[in-house]
């Protein structure tokens, strides 16, 4: 079933949209309030959209931008605009569309007329030739000083018990508020980062804005936090010292705190990594072994790390109700996971179907878009109000 985005940022506009849609039958459809909180949706990355409706007038990201964003991350599903404006701007979005490479299928006025719909989707579309806007290169004095700036900026995404519900926690992740291009997705420059010895940095700080912020969280509600730790920072030997001395700062408590860490990342200096682990264990941090059955590592050294979580890797977890392959390979690798005595998280749960499966194999913890996507620290606490910690179950 085709996976389906509706962005506006009006109500009566967008719930039209998506009564047309769901009406005609085109595929499961997903919304947004504006173009900021799409591309949540798309960097939580637990959903590929194969259409995008989008606005243009809209708050916090507009239309225009967005498109410029789907052309950065190379989308290549098929966009449709959806506006009421003049037909000079819609010339020109669409313009803007094809330079970027984007599969645009056409412009339709408010309200969508559902002939017109379907005659632009059935219309053969080729991406345009990004030729003339080539993606602007990021330096590593840019993003040096973008972290010196703050520009480089927690998003939370919450952590759930499956069984009751409860919000135990969140997954810490980066993203770029960069003063030109808007906001930055990790793959954008998290390799950056690690390739000019600024990941550590990064991580540092990261760390000491998020402690902080689950601090001022704590008036509503006691919460855990994860943040992933690079190779590149499991060969610094100083880093245990940091690490309990930021979170000391900001009055969190190491417990609180959990470390995940790559197969190929314990792998790469595993005796390095080993101790470094070990010390944050022994400090009492929670160590998570993250995107697990997609490395090459073995078990027997996998044993030796005193990990006290395992995170079962999205593309494991994505549509595993539909696939037999995928649903094996879960449940045996949760299986795993509770012989060992871990906590096991499902990554990437984006839907109802697989939110059951997660009660069905007796995982403890899920988070994705079923919940909610990576949101920025204002967005998490009016979503935390709004659930009072304790997401509705499914019936």
């Amino acid at each position: 079933m085709s996976q389906i985005l509706v962005i506006d940022d009006e109500v009566v506009s967008r719930q039209f949209l998506i009564a047309v849609l769901q009406r005609l039958g085109l595929g499961k459809v997903s919304e947004a309030v504006d173009g900021l909180d799409a591309l949540m949706q798309l960097d939580a990355g637990d959903r590929v959209f194969d259409l995008i409706f989008c606005d243009l007038d809209m708050p916090r990201m507009d239309g225009i931008e967005f498109v410029r964003h789907l052309g950065e991350r190379r989308y290549r599903g098929k966009l449709l605009i959806t506006s009421g404006f003049d037909g000079r701007v819609l010339s020109s979005v669409a313009d803007l569309a094809r330079l970027y490479a984007l599969c645009l299928c056409g412009v339709l006025p408010k309200p969508v007329d559902p002939v017109q719909l379907l005659a632009l989707l059935a219309a053969p579309v080729e991406p345009g030739e990004a030729i003339s806007l080539p993606l602007e290169r990021l330096s590593s004095k840019e993003l040096q000083q973008g972290i010196a700036r703050g520009e480089v900026v927690p998003f939370f995404q919450p952590q759930v018990e499956v069984v009751s519900g409860k919000v135990l926690g969140v997954e810490v992740l980066a993203r770029w508020q960069h003063p030109q291009l808007g906001l930055l997705s990790p793959l954008q420059f998290i390799e950056l980062a690690e390739e000019n010895g600024l990941i550590t940095l990064l991580t540092k700080r990261l760390l000491a804005d998020s402690a902080q912020a689950l601090t001022r969280l704590a008036t509503r509600q006691r919460l855990n936090m994860s943040i992933n730790l690079s190779m590149q920072s499991l060969r610094d030997s100083s880093l245990v010292a940091a690490f309990v001395a930021i979170l000391g700062d900001a009055g969190l408590d190491v417990p609180r705190v959990t470390f995940e860490v790559t197969e190929g990342g314990v792998m790469a200096d595993p005796a390095r990594a080993l101790e470094i682990l070990t010390r944050l264990r022994l400090k009492g941090a929670g160590l998570a072994i993250d995107d697990f059955g997609t490395g090459f590592a073995s078990m027997d050294r996998l044993s030796r790390i005193p990990f006290t979580e395992m995170k079962i890797d999205k593309s494991f977890v994505i549509d595993a109700a539909a696939h037999a392959t995928k649903r094996s390979i879960f449940e045996a690798s949760v299986e795993l996971g509770r012989r060992l005595g871990l906590n096991v998280v499902a990554e990437g749960v984006a839907s109802e179907q697989e939110w059951a499966l997660c009660r069905t194999f007796g995982v403890f913890a899920a988070q994705g878009s079923f919940i909610s996507p990576p949101v920025d620290e204002a967005s998490f606490s009016a979503w935390l109000a709004g659930c009072g910690g304790q997401m509705p179950l499914p019936s």
